[in-house]
């Protein structure tokens, strides 16, 4: 009597290669995560600059096109920074940025102020720091302009 034997099938994968392809697979994915944590960081430092420098625009700007005082007023105890107007008594704007970026004000006392001609009532200086890297952003009397230098 013939047996009948069926052909071993050569297509498919052993344990071994599996487990080799799997471990590159995983060695790459760590690489990649441990790349992407400082890249993030970055982009949240340079999104709190960004926004932090549109916004001083921006009060700036409403006070000088309605004619009335605008104010940058910081909350360190709660990360946020908000800008306010006079006549109307609200907060225009409301930020609230990440706790690990440290504001720290040398001449203000957490607040800035712009007079109705959009001129800034008291120069001075913050200091802005997130992890390793500072800023110092300086704000000069007479036109109101600020500049933004890494230390």
């Amino acid at each position: 009597m013939e047996e009948h034997q069926q052909p071993i099938n050569k297509n498919g994968f052993t344990l071994l290669e599996t487990v080799l392809v799997l471990a590159i697979v995983s060695s790459m994915s760590l690489l990649f995560i441990a790349n992407i944590v400082p890249i993030y960081n970055q982009k949240v430092l340079d999104t709190f600059l960004d926004t932090f420098e549109k916004d001083v625009m921006y009060a700036q700007q409403y006070a000088l096109v309605n004619e009335e005082k605008a104010y940058i007023v910081f909350v360190p105890s709660q990360n946020k920074y908000t800008i306010e107007g006079t006549k109307h008594g609200s907060i225009l704007i409301e930020r609230k940025y990440d706790s690990r970026i440290k504001i720290e004000a040398e001449v203000f006392s957490n607040r800035i102020t712009y007079n109705p001609n959009g001129s800034i009532r008291a120069s001075g200086t913050m200091h802005i720091s997130y992890y390793k890297q500072s800023f110092k952003v300086v704000f000069y009397l007479g036109k109101g302009r600020f500049a933004l230098q890494e230390l």
